[in-house]
């Protein structure tokens, strides 16, 4: 089987205000699916930009690959 690197991720925080009739909501959501709330909203950017390209970046990545991001459980 061949070694696959993995890419350490870096991770960015963002604050986002919602309204509380939302919040509860996503409260009850994330109960429901038995994720966090961090999870269950995560994955509203993702798949946002899931078809977005990143160009080069110091060699790292070639333009044209999908960057892929792992969200954790759920």
């Amino acid at each position: 089987m061949k070694d696959v690197k993995k890419t350490k991720v870096r991770w960015r925080k963002i604050h986002v205000d919602l309204p509380e009739n939302i919040h509860r909501r996503l409260r009850v959501r994330a109960a429901l699916e038995d994720v966090s709330m961090q999870s269950l909203v995560a994955r509203v950017p993702v798949r946002a930009v899931r078809d977005v390209r990143l160009p080069e970046e110091s060699g790292k990545r070639s333009l044209g690959k999908p960057l892929r991001i792992e969200t954790g459980s759920g």
